[in-house]
């Protein structure tokens, strides 16, 4: 299993125009796969059809289909049957509801939107991004292309691109849904109409192809990893992909939130990134080399195999420059593998995650991830049917709906010795909140966790010796308005002051909010009777995403310290150090990954790095229940001083350059 899924892999992409001619004049087998090999690369997958809607081998079901410049009908076959000499994987490319030559030439078998227009852009605007519906009899000729080119071609996985549900009014969708009792115009009967229709169309793809070969990868993409990915589309999938592009349009969140909750799916999975300095098609670019080793290192941080986006040029000729890139930074993954092979995270805490989801990564998810990195915790997301007593404490941020299944569940693990915080209005009876007024504006509606122009609803918070300990003794503006709670049979440890009063045209003061009346208006943040949770009235994570306050980290930190008393893994560097545990049970190890890049904003569009700054003399302190025999850095074998007292293991490494693993070697 182990074997199927490998460390360093590319993506190929070659979505190449039907005007473009000498398609692979220069493609030459053994230079292809010579290249690949010399760059370090073990598996890459290749182009059967493409987004244009042509293809890139001898095809005798579609030979209409074939790039009508295709030099060599064999190039897909070629490819293949190169890097298997070396061998090097190759899974094959499908495009599924983006395809061009189908979309023109079968109208009919567009999604509609419930208005009957179609989704995406229409065929006057450049690019192929009208969307096909599995629906219709499109699905048939899918059917015979899969078919034909995992029976004909020696390929170890088909990667299936673009595949999301839709809500389709198409003639097809209609009469289906009608058929099944559902009516088109209720859009809860289409959600349950779209969500059947793709996962058949799943479970026929896969079955297919693994009546074909037994065993090969297989998966669907749709450019994230969610909740819509477990049951029942999971046994539909040989691993998980995590499409992060951080350039690309997905940012630096986004691969480390997703790959948080898509390691508890029970598959293997892998992340993408891209060579392209932004993203798919951005022909001729070059990320930097200290960009791609952060984000193919955090990868192997998260426990994640890798893969690099890149996209072959017509003339089908690796580019040299590109592969020397790829090459420097697969090299070091090479030597960093025998000490990720087979490894398990390690997670003290957990975050519940919507299963609703209305975008990628929600503002607490991204707020999330970036405070307790900041803080060093090794941690989950995760959703409400997965296995809480897996984890010290869990984290309910805002906008989780507490139905009465999950209040059971949380309340019966804080029976049990689990620690909880919750947020905003994650409100539950365990947590001995209470709430009581509601401010309205001016309209009479509520203002709790709305970010109104010129923080007319803010109110203020007092720090004290316990949360906020490290900040000064006098209110803090919190930028959102909380729910107005206090403690029932609880304990009140922070307070919250309201402003002198609340911005409108009626009255105002300065630019933004007006200042505090220093006047206590409700419990701001509740200790529970039984001592186990700690429950923020303020939206502090999505206050976090939106005006990053640094004492909103605080006030976390220190609740989390009065639930947990300690974590894993603490350092006395600075916030940008990002450190990871793994375990290699099999080898009776502990892989500490240490990162220290520092993403930038130095244009409008992205986040980038171009600066790899050293640490020096970091002192580390671990909690670990073994006993340690040795540690030591990895692969240099550079052994490292340590002392351990009872459960507490602490050491100092001299330099953290770019990215640094310590082999933690204890006693069976």
């Amino acid at each position: 299993m182990e074997d199927r899924l490998r460390f360093r892999q590319i993506h190929l992409d070659f979505h190449t125009s039907e005007l473009i001619k000498d398609i692979a004049l220069g493609f030459e087998p053994e230079k292809f796969a010579k290249t690949l090999k010399d760059a370090h690369v073990n598996s890459i997958t290749c182009f059967a059809r493409c987004h244009h809607g042509m293809i890139y081998y001898d095809s005798k079901v579609n030979k209409e289909r074939i790039h009508p410049y295709l030099c060599d009908k064999d190039l897909l076959k070629k490819q293949i049957d190169a890097c298997h000499k070396y061998d090097i994987k190759v899974p094959v490319y499908t495009t599924v509801q983006w395809d061009m030559y189908t979309a023109i030439r079968h109208p009919e078998w567009l999604v509609r939107k419930p208005d009957g227009s179609i989704e995406g852009e229409y065929f006057n605007k450049d690019g192929f991004y009208q969307r096909i519906c599995v629906n219709t009899p499109y699905k048939d000729f899918l059917k015979k292309h899969v078919r034909e080119f995992v029976s004909e071609l020696d390929c170890d996985g088909v990667f299936f691109d673009i595949v999301s549900e839709m809500d389709c009014s198409c003639t097809y969708c209609m009469n289906s849904m009608l058929e099944k009792g559902l009516d088109p115009l209720v859009e809860d009967d289409r959600i349950t109409h779209y969500k059947s229709v793709m996962r058949e169309f799943k479970k026929e793809m896969s079955s297919l192809v693994w009546s074909l070969k037994p065993s090969i990868l297989v998966f669907f993409n749709s450019g994230h990893v969610s909740y819509k990915d477990k049951e029942p589309s999971k046994d539909t999938y040989s691993h998980y992909e995590i499409e992060s592009l951080p350039s690309g349009g997905w940012g630096y969140m986004h691969f480390p939130v997703t790959c948080r909750y898509t390691r508890n799916l029970g598959k293997d999975y892998l992340a993408h990134t891209g060579k392209f300095h932004t993203s798919w098609g951005d022909f001729h670019s070059f990320k930097n080399q200290e960009a791609l080793e952060y984000e193919i290192f955090r990868m192997l941080a998260l426990n994640s195999k890798c893969l690099i986006g890149d996209q072959l040029e017509p003339s089908g000729i690796l580019s040299e420059p590109v592969y020397d890139l790829i090459g420097k930074v697969y090299s070091k993954v090479e030597d960093k593998e025998p000490w990720c092979k087979n490894a398990q995270h390690i997670a003290e805490l957990a975050v519940l995650v919507p299963t609703d989801e209305k975008s990628r990564v929600s503002a607490s998810q991204a707020a999330i991830e970036s405070i307790l990195d900041q803080l060093s915790y090794q941690f989950d997301f995760i959703d409400k049917q997965m296995d809480f007593y897996k984890y010290r404490l869990i984290i309910i941020p805002e906008r989780i709906g507490i139905d009465s299944e999950l209040e059971i569940k949380l309340n019966e693990y804080m029976e049990n010795g689990g620690k909880v915080i919750a947020v905003y209005d994650s409100i539950f009876k365990g947590l001995s909140v209470k709430v009581i007024n509601e401010t309205v504006d001016d309209y009479k509606q509520p203002v709790k966790g709305r970010f109104i122009t010129r923080n007319g609803y803010s109110d203020y918070i007092m720090p004290n010796d316990k949360i906020g300990k490290d900040l000064y003794k006098t209110e803090y503006v919190m930028y959102a308005k909380g729910f107005e709670t206090i403690a029932d049979k609880g304990y009140s440890l922070v307070k919250a002051y309201e402003s002198v009063f609340n911005r409108s045209y009626k009255h105002f003061s300065s630019h933004l909010q007006s200042p505090s009346s220093h006047k206590e208006a409700y419990d701001a943040v509740i200790l529970n009777r039984k001592k186990n949770s700690i429950y923020f009235s303020h939206p502090i994570f999505e206050i976090y995403n939106k005006k990053g306050p640094k004492w909103i980290k605080s006030i976390l930190s220190d609740a989390l310290e009065i639930l947990l008393k300690d974590k894993m893994v603490s350092h006395d560097g600075p916030s940008t150090l990002f450190m990871a545990m793994n375990e290699q049970p099999q080898e009776n190890r502990y892989i500490l990954h240490m990162l220290h890049y520092i993403p930038e904003r130095r244009c409008t569009d992205f986040d980038t790095i171009e600066d790899v700054i050293p640490l020096y003399k970091t002192k580390i302190t671990l909690k670990l229940d073994k006993q340690v025999k040795n540690i030591s850095l990895v692969p240099q074998s550079t052994p490292v001083k340590f002392t351990q007292k009872k459960n507490k293991i602490s050491f100092i490494v001299d330099k953290i350059e770019g990215h640094c693993m310590l082999s933690i070697e204890y006693e069976n």
